[in-house]
């Protein structure tokens, strides 16, 4: 049988996770019959344990945990990390038979038999499946696409149909939230232009107390709020709007994920967790500073009528 250790990114937050699912498929959809070993720094074995393609999880802590977690010429290793020489080591040290991994102008880049060079102003999750590319073509938009369509394909029921999806949270701050006064002022300038049986849906973490508050208390019929979701249920809801629309924040790669029309709302341009498409658009402070409360809501709704044309 053949065996694939991926090692992800030694970051414990849910966004870093989200956009390592689509390469993690891709590796399945080549070899099925494949042992898929996902490695990884931090303990989010929980995210990878619900992925069918995904058979194993291994956490590491010391150098030696880490060649452990690789055995000896397994047939393919992986590194999403992109900022550490301890990988290349391993690899060589392991002997694996064929090494992905990002060159970063780092000693160790030559341990890769495979390799695509790191650009910080590359999507990451795109950057993940340029790196497989290296190796064998693939097509991102339609792996992402099918990834999270099996991974909504997981959710116990399909969720209520809403037009729109706006996710006001910001895990890292206030300063990437731009806030539920804004988010309905969006709402009732797409409300307008979309008719006024356009239905949306308010995704909200356990952070979002307040905004969930403030929610509640408009009483809207044409709002739904969403709480508590698992990964599939938020997928199987994004796959079935119409518009995506979202601060920087961990659910926001769902989002960009499911490839429907997309808006981020940043505090600044931040290339690396935003993928730009045809369909997908994202709206900073045109003023040059970093106040994500200076973006204007007139400014986000043209950004949303435009990907909503492309699709």
């Amino acid at each position: 049988m053949r065996e694939i250790v991926v090692y992800i990114r030694s970051r414990n937050k849910f966004g870093d996770q989200i956009v390592s699912f689509a390469a993690l498929y891709q590796l399945k959809q080549w070899w099925p019959d494949a042992r898929l070993r996902v490695a990884a720094q931090h303990d989010v074995a929980s995210y990878y344990r619900l992925l069918p393609w995904v058979d194993d999880f291994i956490q590491y802590g010391s150098f030696r945990e880490m060649l452990r977690s690789l055995p000896r010429k397994t047939d393919m290793a992986v590194c999403l990390h992109h900022t550490s020489e301890r990988y290349g080591l391993v690899t060589l040290l392991r002997q694996a038979r064929v090494r992905l991994g990002f060159s970063n102008g780092r000693v160790l880049d030559f341990a890769w038999t495979h390799t695509w060079r790191k650009n910080i102003s590359e999507y990451i999750g795109l950057a993940n499946l340029y790196l497989l590319n290296a190796y064998r073509p693939v097509d991102a938009e339609s792996t992402f696409r099918q990834c999270f369509e099996r991974v909504a394909a997981l959710a116990p029921e399909t969720p209520h149909h809403v037009d729109v999806v706006l996710i006001p949270g910001g895990g890292d701050g206030s300063f990437k939230r731009w806030g539920i006064a804004n988010f309905i002022a969006l709402v009732d300038l797409l409300k307008a232009r979309l008719g006024p049986h356009t239905r949306f849906a308010f995704v909200l973490g356990p952070a979002e107390s307040s905004e969930r508050t403030a929610l509640q208390a408009l009483n809207r019929p044409d709002f739904e709020l969403v709480s508590g979701c698992s990964i599939p249920e938020l997928a199987s809801l994004m796959l079935r709007a119409r518009l995506v629309v979202a601060n920087d924040c961990g659910p926001s790669h769902i989002g960009q994920g499911v490839c429907v029309p997309y808006v981020g709302v940043f505090n600044d341009a931040n290339p690396e967790w935003f993928w730009d498409r045809p369909y997908s658009r994202h709206v900073c402070p045109s003023d040059g500073s970093s106040d994500i409360q200076k973006v204007d809501p007139h400014k986000v709704a043209q950004a949303c009528f435009e990907v909503m044309t492309r699709a």
